[in-house]
C-alpha cells in the first residue's frame, strides 16, 4: 500500500480489496482513494474512505455482476461492526464507485456508472460521485492502490464544467433542504448540522476560487466568510472534529440557526451563468 494513506484507511483498503478479488476475479485492474485522504484532511477513527474501482470490461456479461457487488459492499459489516463495538463508529468504511475500464478516460460527465455503495446504501444505478468534483480531487491528489499512478489514468475532470455543476447541486439539492430546513419542526442533530452547513459552504468556495476544499477548511471560510453565523458554523465544525459541542446556542435553535445560515451562504453563491 501507498505509504501516504493513514495506516487504518491502508487496512481497510487491503481488506476490502482481498474480498473483492475473491469475489470478483481479475475485475477490479485499478483502484484509486480520493475524498479526505486526497484532500490531506482524513481523521482516524471518525472519516469514511472515499474508493473509485475500475472494473474490467470482461465482467459486463457475468449475470452474477451485481450480486458480487452487492456482497462485496456487505462483506465489510462484520469489520464495521467490530469498530462500532470499540467505539469507532462507522468510520474507514469503504464508500466506492465503479466504473468500466473502457470508460474511464472519458469526461466524467459522459461517464455511466456501473455501482455505487456508500454507507449502508447500495445503488446498482449508478453513482453520485462520479463528477467533476471528486474526478477533481483524484486529480489533485488521488492515490492509487492498484494500476498505476493515478496521474496515468488520464481522467477528465471537465474543468470548464466545475462551477457549473457545483452551482446546478446548489440549487437543485442545497435550496431545497435549506427549504426542508426550514419548515421542518423536529431539532437537527449535530450530524444534521454538519452536513446542512459544511456542504454547501465548501460548494460556496469552490464556486469563488475553482478549488476543491475539506469539510473542516469549509467550516473555517464560513467563519471568515459568514461570521454572523458564527455559533451554529462552531457547532458544525465541533461535530466534525469529535470535539465536546458548544452548550451555545441551545439545541432547540439549531434548526432555525442552520436554516438562516444555509440560506446566507446559498444566497452568496454565484448563479453559474454569472461565472
Amino acid at each position: 500500500m501507498d505509504s501516504r494513506l493513514p495506516e487504518e484507511a491502508a487496512r481497510a483498503v487491503e481488506s476490502y480489496l482481498r474480498i473483492a478479488d475473491r469475489l470478483l476475479p481479475g475485475a477490479v485492474t485499478a483502484c484509486a482513494v480520493g475524498g479526505s485522504i486526497a484532500l490531506d484532511a482524513y481523521r482516524p477513527g471518525r472519516s469514511d474512505i472515499d474508493v473509485i474501482a475500475v472494473l474490467s470490461d470482461e465482467w459486463k456479461d457475468h449475470q452474477s455482476l451485481m450480486a458480487r457487488l452487492r456482497l462485496l459492499h456487505l462483506a465489510q459489516v462484520p469489520r464495521l461492526t467490530v469498530r462500532a463495538a470499540r467505539g469507532m463508529g462507522f468510520s474507514a468504511c469503504c464508500n466506492t464507485v465503479f466504473v468500466w475500464q473502457s470508460e474511464i478516460t472519458r469526461a466524467v460527465t459522459e461517464i455511466n456508472p456501473v455501482a455505487s455503495h456508500v454507507g449502508e446504501v447500495f445503488d446498482s444505478q449508478g453513482a453520485f460521485d462520479v463528477n467533476p468534483v471528486i474526478w477533481k480531487e483524484l486529480v489533485d491528489g488521488g492515490i492509487s492502490v492498484r494500476g498505476g499512478p493515478v496521474s496515468d489514468w488520464c481522467l477528465d475532470s471537465e474543468p470548464g464544467e466545475l462551477r457549473h455543476w457545483v452551482a446546478r447541486n446548489i440549487r437543485e439539492y442545497w435550496a431545497p433542504l435549506a427549504e426542508s430546513a426550514r419548515r421542518g419542526r423536529r431539532t437537527l442533530s449535530a450530524g444534521a448540522v454538519e452536513w446542512c452547513l459544511l456542504g454547501p459552504a465548501r460548494m460556496h468556495h469552490t464556486l469563488l476560487t475553482g478549488e476543491i476544499i475539506s469539510k473542516e477548511d469549509a467550516g473555517r471560510h464560513a467563519l471568515e466568510a459568514f461570521p454572523d453565523h458564527s455559533a451554529i458554523i462552531e457547532v458544525a465544525l465541533a461535530r466534525l472534529r469529535g470535539d465536546p459541542l458548544p452548550t451555545t446556542p441551545p439545541r432547540d435553535q439549531w434548526r432555525g440557526l442552520t436554516a438562516s445560515a444555509m440560506s446566507s451562504i446559498i444566497a452568496d453563491s454565484p448563479a453559474s451563468d454569472l461565472i
